[in-house]
Order: structure tokens, then sequence, then C-alpha cells
């Protein structure tokens, strides 16, 4: 997960994936940056289309009332014996 944040860190702010539809091309190197790298063709096209629809919806969201608070915080704790 870290090096999916460290890829989106590195993203060009100008101009993120959010911003236009992503190309196969930019599909696979992302794949490939954050270790994906046994899809194949039909993989990479679900996953194409999978990111096109996320950034479609993300983008349609009102988000300008929202602050970080706002984010939800989701913590695993494995340190725990117990399932509850």
């Amino acid at each position: 997960m870290r090096e999916a944040r460290d890829v989106a860190a590195n993203a060009n702010p100008e101009q993120t994936m959010a911003d236009e539809k992503l190309t196969l091309e930019a599909v696979k190197k992302l794949a490939a940056d954050i270790g994906m790298t046994r899809l194949n063709d039909t993989h990479l096209q679900d996953l194409l289309r999978a990111t096109n629809a996320a950034h479609a919806r993300r983008k349609a969201l009102d988000m300008s009332g929202l602050t970080y608070a706002d984010e939800p915080a989701h913590i695993l704790d494995l340190t725990r014996g117990d399932t509850q």
C-alpha cells in the first residue's frame, strides 16, 4: 500500500489521472509501479475500466465542504487475539 501512495505522491500535480481518462499504457505502467506485474491484457482492460469509473464517480462528488477529519480511518489490529 505504501508503494501506491509513493507513486501517487510523485504524480504531477498539474495533471492528475482523475483529470483525464487513462490509456491502457498508463494503466500498464501504474500496475507495474505498484507491483502488479502478472496481469494479462484482459486484467489490464478490467483495471482500466474500473479505474476510469472510479475517477468519474469521485469527480462527480461534491467535496468542497469536506475536511481531513471527514475522511474515515480504517484500523486493522492483528496484535489482539480476539475477533471482535
